[in-house]
């Protein structure tokens, strides 16, 4: 009787009317050290580190103040994930125009990495070349030793942030954020990784949901990992074979052969003094395809000089030619499963090879992730898992590169849609400013008007 008294209030709460907002705290705003951003203001605020834990950090927040008469605040993640929220924040302000009208505009500095924020963890935040798959248990081995090593020499420098460093951990600062500004319910915006925070937020605090939207995301909120995967693997391949419709007949199985050949012996890339075998240059494919077909042409003469014995047109980088990820992957450990056996990385690899031949398992949540989080000192704290079928309708957009996964994120929730970009990009509202995202967001915040079910945005 009590589950069943707290869950229509729950409901009640976030899709009835708005209760009242408390009185809006005195929070000191003052200007931000950030250059070109006169309107932007910050004001530092202590937060807990861990839940019942007496230590305090502080976190650095923003705010492009509304415009017209306020009607609450709206909180985004902008992605990476990276610290520097309100530079981007900062850069990006005219993209919330709309929402300005009647709401603030918010976010932070995350903790634990480099940005204004007090806690920092005095880590490599470089980039992390992707290593080989283990050929066996001894080189899994070593493998995980070298990424404990690594982790091990971050975590020193102040172990229980580095504990404390999931998206979890991010959600609860955003609640003690939305506290702060005296919101009963928040408005949350989650691009690109800011979509994995915002589940976070959804599962730890649905009666605080007001609207959410999510952009280019990854689901975050199931079961069933494995099966992930391949529904990850599935949509690569099929990017790529936009492009072999697009490309001079028997470029598939140009392809084909060229990845076999690699994966038997690594071809030559003299340009940058590089090698690459057939995982790589699957990996590399992607990115290089990802612009989309104003880029298709190179990469058709770069498979030519690749099969006469020259894969320099793959290169990425003069400085970093080979696949990887800056960052360390201090949150995304925490966030992501990963392999405990080199058997176990290698199930997968042949698994997800079947079912996408030309891109296997080359992305990153199959590949850069597990691989360079194996062995990690500290264990998986904020595993996926399904959000409260009790939250709002919620709004999601994707191009051809996530909106499969982005509508997965949304479709759990009943009345939620999703706006589709038949075309390449990734995170439609903060880097591409796509003007038709752009109005059906800001719609979404201020009346919490959804679109009409398959609204595509051109």
């Amino acid at each position: 009787m009590l589950t069943t008294i707290l869950a229509l209030a729950m409901l009640t709460t976030s899709a009835g009317a708005p209760s009242p907002q408390p009185p809006q705290p005195s929070l000191r705003w003052d200007a931000c050290p950030v250059e070109g951003a006169p309107e932007l203001r910050c004001v530092d605020l202590p937060v807990a580190l861990s839940p019942g834990s007496a230590r305090k950090i502080t976190l650095k927040v923003a705010r492009l103040p509304a415009t017209g008469t306020r009607k609450g605040a709206v909180l985004v993640n902008f992605g990476g994930p990276q610290g520097h929220q309100i530079a981007s924040l900062g850069s990006r302000a005219r993209i919330f125009d709309k929402m300005r009208t009647s709401m603030d505009v918010v976010t932070w500095d995350p903790r634990g990495y480099p940005g204004l924020s007090g806690a920092v963890l005095r880590c490599d935040w470089g980039f992390l070349r992707t290593p080989a798959f283990p050929a066996d248990q001894a080189g899994f081995d070593r493998l995980a030793a070298a990424n404990r090593a690594r982790g091990d020499r971050c975590r020193d420098t102040d172990p229980e942030l580095f504990d404390h460093m999931d998206a979890a951990a991010d959600a609860r600062d955003a609640d003690a954020v939305r506290a702060a500004l005296g919101e009963d319910r928040m408005n949350l915006l989650g691009l690109s990784y800011g979509g994995m925070i915002a589940q976070s937020y959804a599962r730890q605090f649905p009666h605080r949901v007001r609207t959410m939207y999510v952009d280019g995301t990854r689901n975050h909120s199931l079961r069933d990992w494995e099966r992930e995967l391949g529904l990850l693997a599935r949509e690569t391949e099929r990017f790529m074979d936009r492009f072999f419709a697009w490309a001079p007949a028997g470029t598939e199985k140009r392809w084909r052969a060229l990845i076999a050949r690699a994966d038997r012996e690594p071809i030559p890339a003299p340009q940058a003094d590089a090698r690459f075998d057939g995982t790589q240059l699957r990996a590399i494919a992607f990115l290089k395809l990802r612009p989309g077909p104003a880029s298709w042409g190179d990469f058709v003469a770069a498979l030519t000089a690749a099969e006469a014995g020259d894969a320099s047109g793959f290169v990425l980088s003069s400085r970093q030619p080979y696949p990887g990820a800056p960052g360390g992957g201090y949150k995304e450990c925490l966030d992501l499963p990963r392999p405990a056996r080199q058997r176990d990385v290698a199930r997968t690899v042949r698994r997800l090879r079947a079912i996408a031949p030309n891109t296997g398992a080359s992305f990153a949540l199959a590949w850069h992730l597990p691989l360079t989080c194996a062995g990690w000192p500290v264990p998986v704290t904020n595993p996926p898992t399904p959000m409260p079928r009790t939250l709002p309708p919620l709004l999601g957009a994707g191009t051809w590169q996530d909106l499969d996964s982005t509508r997965r994120v949304v479709g759990q929730i009943p009345g939620s849609r999703t706006i589709e970009h038949d075309g390449p990009g990734h995170n439609l509202f903060g880097a591409m400013a796509n003007p038709c995202v752009i109005d059906h967001v800001s719609r979404y915040v201020t009346e919490r008007r959804l679109p009409p079910r398959g609204t595509t945005c051109p």
